[in-house]
C-alpha cells in the first residue's frame, strides 16, 4: 500500500465504564487472632466490547484496473467517495472480543455499498462484514448472500491508549467469488485476476474505552471523568 496516504485520526469517546467489585467487608472478631481488615478492588473485564464508530475505506483501483474495463465504481446507500476509494461507516453490533489482555475475535460490521457498473448494467456489494477472529470478509454481492470476498490480517489489528483500533493490512481478495461479475457486466475483469489480488483497504474505529481496561493498556482512569 501507498506510504502517502494519510489517515483523518478517528478521536475516540474516552469513557471507561468501569464496575468495582469484590470489596470485602472487615474480618469479625472472634477468639482466635483476627485478621487484618482487607479491601480488594478490582476491575471486571469485558469480553465483548462495542465498536462505537469508524470506516473502512477499500479502493478497488489500486489493485483492478477497472477503467481500462470500462467499470465505474460508486458508492451507494450511505456510502462515501473518497480520493483513496470508498468508505464504509461502521454499523451498530460491531464489537471486540477479548480474552487474558489480547484481542481474540470479533466482528465490524459495515452500512452502505460499492456499485460497480459497466453500461447499463451494474452490480452492488453490501452488507460487508469483518470477522476478526478469522480475518474473512462477508458481503452480499448482487442477489448473492454472505459471499467470502477475501481475508484481512487481523494479527496487525492493533489499538493505541485513545481506544481507536486500527486495521491496515489490506483485503486479499478471492477473485474466485467475482468471476461470475464478468457475466453479470459484460465484461472480462475479474477472471483474469491472480489467485489472491492484495486490495487497498484499512479500517479505522473508535472502541469503548473499556477496551483499555481489557487489554491491560498502561493509562489512568478516572471514574467520573474518564482517561486522564
Amino acid at each position: 500500500m501507498s506510504s502517502s496516504r494519510r489517515y483523518g485520526r478517528i478521536s475516540a469517546a474516552a469513557v471507561a465504564a468501569v464496575v468495582l467489585t469484590g470489596i470485602a467487608a472487615p474480618a469479625a472478631f472472634a477468639a482466635t487472632p483476627a485478621a487484618a481488615p482487607t479491601a480488594a478492588t478490582a476491575v471486571a473485564p469485558s469480553d465483548d466490547v462495542p465498536i462505537k464508530g469508524g470506516l473502512l475505506t477499500l479502493d478497488l483501483a489500486a489493485a483492478v484496473d477497472l477503467d481500462a474495463h470500462g467499470v465505474v465504481v460508486a458508492a451507494v446507500d450511505g456510502a462515501v467517495e473518497a480520493d483513496a476509494g470508498v468508505s464504509l461507516a461502521v454499523a451498530a453490533g460491531s464489537k471486540v472480543v477479548t480474552r487474558n489482555e489480547a484481542i481474540v475475535g470479533g466482528t465490524v460490521v459495515l452500512k452502505g455499498g460499492v456499485k460497480l457498473t459497466a453500461g447499463a448494467k451494474s452490480v452492488v456489494v453490501s452488507g460487508v462484514r469483518v470477522d476478526l477472529a478469522t480475518g474473512v470478509v462477508t458481503a452480499n454481492v448482487g442477489a448473492k448472500a454472505g459471499v467470502r470476498i477475501g481475508t484481512m490480517d487481523v494479527s496487525t489489528v492493533s489499538v493505541d491508549e485513545n481506544a481507536s483500533l486500527v486495521l491496515d493490512s489490506g483485503l486479499t481478495l478471492d477473485a474466485a467469488a467475482f468471476v461470475w461479475l464478468d457475466t453479470v457486466l459484460g465484461v472480462h475483469v475479474f477472471a483474469d485476476l491472480d489467485a489472491d489480488v492484495l486490495v487497498d483497504a484499512w479500517i479505522e474505529a473508535d472502541v469503548d474505552a473499556r477496551i483499555l481496561v481489557a487489554l491491560g493498556l498502561n493509562v489512568d482512569i478516572d471514574l467520573g471523568l474518564g482517561i486522564l
